[in-house]
């Protein structure tokens, strides 16, 4: 691996993790702003010695009137929904708690619906995020925008998940509930006995009044990042690698990071690809690729001859230095049977370069910008190479480096 490759990947590593930590990372400040809030937000209190709830509107009082733009920016009042119960969530797609009930809820809906009843956010933030944060939980209930503290109304000194029911005409028809246990205790109950039970963690525990039964819980599974895999040879979540990270800074966990790396563990996984290349013995992917003339060339067309398949790129130095043995070997080997196929990174114009600078006879073919057929073979390093047999069997190992490529086809010529 070459020092330039090398420092593509970690310029590129750090681009994405930067992306990543620009629209998912707010999480956490989110999470402490709740944890350190002078009012008790949420339903996870540390001590009992803590001051008791502010008990949120009174039963059977109005609900204040709102008017909000939805995502398309048609502005809605609350009158809308006059006729059918609304339960009435304060949310937002950054919030950990909301993040860890949203597919619940988007299960639930159904059955709300069928009890007259409408499930209804006022979220925080634009409109692209809510609109993408609700596609990828599946949740089809209107989101209205809130555009500051001062238009919350009733939410204004409260976090996120909070929930009132409203029955039919507007009024309150349950007690507040704050925190993603008891927010989604109030939807089951909405929902009805026959509703789906799905419980949002081991611990959680819902009254007698829910439906009684076991859980039939269906997880989202995380997000996957793979990245090479002398970066990284195993699986590990994001939630612990911040941790390790912060660990080896000296810096002293906090009372919530354990719950906070366990939600960012089952947000997304880093895993490795691209290791040392597929094993001796293996059945070579086929593919088809285009040469530096636009015509497509497949590993099928060499079947019956022994190929050696090299993975190359136009910046890498030790590729430069094998270059010119490969010409000569293709030169002295071509009539014996043995094929030479170049896989290339990168453009047309920076592989037509090099092939015209060392003479290259044999097919360069270009790769696509996601190097499907180097993960296929599970190698990212170059030059690498594979001896394919003539009945498309991958003879050797994988050799990477000049000197072991030229021994890999020394040995092939036993």
């Amino acid at each position: 691996m070459t020092t330039a490759l090398l420092l593509l990947i970690l310029a590129s590593l750090w681009f994405g993790f930067y992306q990543l930590f620009k629209q998912q990372g707010r999480i956490l400040l989110r999470l402490d702003r709740l944890e350190h809030a002078p009012h008790p937000a949420h339903a996870h209190r540390e001590s009992s010695d803590e001051p008791a709830e502010a008990a949120g509107l009174p039963l059977q009082s109005d609900f204040p009137p709102f008017s909000f733009p939805d995502l398309s920016g048609r502005s809605v009042s609350l009158a809308e929904w006059r006729g059918r119960r609304v339960l009435l969530l304060h949310w937002n797609f950054e919030c950990g708690f909301c993040d860890s009930i949203a597919p619940q809820l988007a299960r639930l809906e159904a059955a709300f619906a069928k009890r007259n009843a409408q499930l209804l956010l006022l979220a925080q933030g634009e409109a692209r995020p809510n609109l993408e944060g609700a596609a990828e939980h599946g949740l089809k209930c209107p989101i209205l925008l809130m555009t500051g503290r001062e238009e919350a109304g009733a939410f204004q000194q409260e976090g996120t998940p909070v929930a009132y029911l409203l029955d039919e005409q507007g009024r309150v028809a349950a007690p507040v509930a704050r925190g993603a246990e008891r927010v989604l205790a109030l939807a089951l109950e909405l929902a009805g006995p026959q509703a789906e039970v799905v419980d949002p963690s081991p611990q959680a525990s819902h009254s007698s009044a829910l439906p009684a039964g076991p859980p039939a819980p269906e997880i989202r599974p995380p997000h996957r990042l793979r990245l090479p895999r002398f970066l990284l040879a195993h699986e590990i979540g994001l939630g612990d690698v911040i941790k390790r990270l912060t660990s080896a800074l000296g810096i002293k966990p906090c009372v919530g990071c354990e719950r906070r790396a366990g939600a960012l563990n089952r947000w997304l996984v880093l895993s490795g690809i691209g290791g040392t290349g597929l094993k001796a013995g293996t059945r070579a992917p086929v593919f088809e690729l285009p040469d530096l003339e636009g015509r497509m060339v497949s590993l099928e067309q060499y079947r019956g001859r022994r190929v050696l398949l090299l993975f190359s790129e136009p910046q890498c130095g030790p590729c430069d230095e094998l270059c010119p043995h490969l010409v000569h070997l293709h030169r002295e080997r071509a009539g014996d049977g043995l094929g030479v196929i170049m896989v290339g990174r990168g453009s047309v114009e920076e592989n037509r370069r090099k092939a015209q600078q060392h003479g290259m006879e044999f097919p360069v073919l270009l790769q696509d910008k996601k190097w499907k057929v180097s993960k296929e073979y599970d190698i990212l390093a170059t030059p690498a190479a594979f001896l394919i047999s003539a009945d498309g069997m991958i003879t050797k190992d994988a050799a990477v480096g000049r000197d072991d490529i030229m021994a890999l086809v020394s040995d092939g010529q036993s």
